[in-house]
């Protein structure tokens, strides 16, 4: 007998394996002990020469359009401030918090497509910010002894993901999405690479295997992230999505028994509810 299965079952069978390859790339991210920048560097370059392999394969327009440039460059520059404070984060807080502070991109997506690109916004989606608001000051614990200043990195990482995505949302289909990744990835490669500076020709003990994994576990995510966008529906997958709370929060306690306290767990559910 054959065993069908449907487009809507398999993006949500992707979004969870890329929920499971991100987690892994975080771990790896935290195990290494090379800077932020250098562990930002060895996941943009080796997503760019994936790409770019990709480009000239399928032999696709690689210059952007004109009009496009200035919003491109927009998108390369917040998403190079957000994928480097993300992995601040993940070096600082407890790796199911970075992970919960940093998908909060999706809420600030809304705000400022209707702030900038003048989208509609129904009224009752305004609603979902006050308990995702509450539920970061459970995590963050700003008036507390716990309170740790990476959680407000974590927040401006998932702000500088919005604004990327917001940018892409701009440029619509006028571009290719791999011109887009490719230009990305290339220019915050220079970037990191001018952040790091001298340290890229002193580096010694370089971990070479851990670097490989966090570019190759990001590429991975990022491709079943996309076809599962491709496959359904946003709205049918995007709560997939939070396996990447789940699997980050297993391996912070496998790995360096990381336990987060009960309110941050609170915190967890009441973003998890908004959505």
């Amino acid at each position: 007998m054959k065993i069908s299965i449907t487009n809507d079952s398999k993006a949500k069978l992707l979004m969870i394996i890329s929920s499971l390859s991100f987690s892994i790339m975080a771990s790896f991210v935290k195990l290494t002990s090379h800077t932020v920048a250098i562990k930002a560097l060895s996941r943009q370059i080796i997503s760019c020469i994936f790409v770019l392999s990709i480009i000239i394969v399928y032999n696709t327009r690689i210059i952007p359009l004109k009009k496009n440039r200035i919003k491109l460059l927009f998108r390369c520059l917040f998403g190079s401030l957000g994928i480097y404070l993300y992995f601040y984060s993940i070096d600082n807080l407890l790796l199911a918090n970075a992970s919960m502070l940093t998908r909060l991109s999706p809420f600030f997506v809304t705000f400022f497509a209707y702030i900038l690109l003048k989208e509609s916004v129904n009224k009752l989606n305004w609603l979902i910010f006050f308990p995702m608001i509450f539920g970061c000051l459970f995590i963050i614990k700003p008036n507390s002894s716990l309170f740790n200043p990476a959680s407000i990195y974590a927040i401006f990482s998932a702000i500088s993901g919005a604004l990327a995505y917001t940018m892409i949302k701009s440029i619509g289909k006028d571009e290719s999405a791999y011109t887009i990744i490719f230009w990305f990835t290339l220019i915050s490669s220079i970037l990191y690479s001018l952040i790091a500076g001298e340290e890229l020709l002193t580096l010694n003990n370089i971990e070479f295997f851990n670097l490989i994994m966090i570019g190759v576990f990001g590429v991975f995510g990022q491709i079943c992230l996309t076809l599962s966008y491709q496959l359904s529906k946003a709205s049918n997958v995007a709560p997939y999505s939070y396996f990447y709370i789940i699997f980050s929060g297993l391996m912070g306690y496998y790995l360096w028994s990381e336990i987060p306290d009960n309110l941050s767990i609170f915190g967890y559910f009441l973003i998890v509810c908004s959505y």
